[in-house]
C-alpha cells in the first residue's frame, strides 16, 4: 500500500520511504564525498530524483538499487564540477597580466559579464537571491535555506529554475556573439 501511494505521489508515503533509506544513502554518499555537507546535498538530490522518476520504479525492491545508482552518479557529477572549478581557478591564476585596454577579448568579456549581470537582475527576486548565494557566493543549499528561512527543497527548486533561465539566455547571447 505504501508503495502504491508513493508511486501516486503522496507525500506521506514518500516520507516513509525517505526515512527508511535516508541514512543508508547518506552513508553511501559520504563514502564518495568524505564531506558531510556534500554527502547531505547529494543525498537530497538523490531523493529528489527518486520523487521525479517514481513512476519508472516497478517494484518496491527496485527503490534501493535506484537510490544507489542515482546517488553514485550525482556524487560523481559533483566531484567533476568541483575538479573543473579548481582547474579553472588554477588556470586563471596562471594567466599573464595583460593590458585590458588593447584586446578585443577583454571588451567581449566585459560585455558578457554585463549581460550576465542583467540576466541575473531580471530573475524573480527569490530566484535571484538563491542564484547569487549559490553560484557567486558559493553557499550550499542548506546554508541558503538557513539564511533565507526557507526549505532546502525550495532552494533547490529556485536554483534549478534560475540556472536553467540563465543558461538559456546566455546560450542565446553567446550564439549571437559567435554568429556576428
Amino acid at each position: 500500500m505504501v508503495f502504491a501511494d508513493f508511486k501516486a505521489g503522496y507525500s506521506k508515503a514518500f516520507k516513509i520511504i525517505f526515512e527508511s533509506y535516508h541514512q543508508v544513502i547518506l552513508q553511501y554518499t559520504y563514502g564518495f564525498c568524505r564531506n558531510k555537507e556534500e554527502a547531505e546535498e547529494t543525498t537530497q538530490d538523490t531523493f529528489t530524483q527518486l520523487f521525479i522518476y517514481r513512476h519508472k520504479i516497478q517494484r518496491v525492491e527496485s527503490i534501493l538499487p535506484f537510490l544507489y545508482v542515482v546517488s553514485k552518479r550525482i556524487a560523481i557529477s559533483h566531484f567533476r564540477r568541483k575538479i573543473i572549478r579548481e582547474e579553472a581557478l588554477g588556470y586563471i591564476g596562471t594567466l599573464p597580466n595583460r593590458n585590458p585596454y588593447d584586446t578585443q577579448e577583454s571588451v567581449l568579456i566585459k560585455e558578457l559579464n554585463d549581460s550576465l549581470a542583467k540576466i541575473i537582475e531580471e530573475l524573480p527576486q527569490q530566484q535571484r537571491k538563491v542564484f547569487i548565494l549559490n553560484k557567486i557566493e558559493d553557499l550550499s543549499c542548506q546554508e541558503i535555506a538557513d539564511k533565507l528561512a526557507i526549505s532546502k527543497h525550495t532552494v533547490k527548486n529556485h536554483l534549478a529554475v534560475a540556472t536553467k533561465t540563465v543558461r538559456i539566455k546566455l546560450m542565446r547571447l553567446i550564439s549571437l556573439v559567435l554568429f556576428f
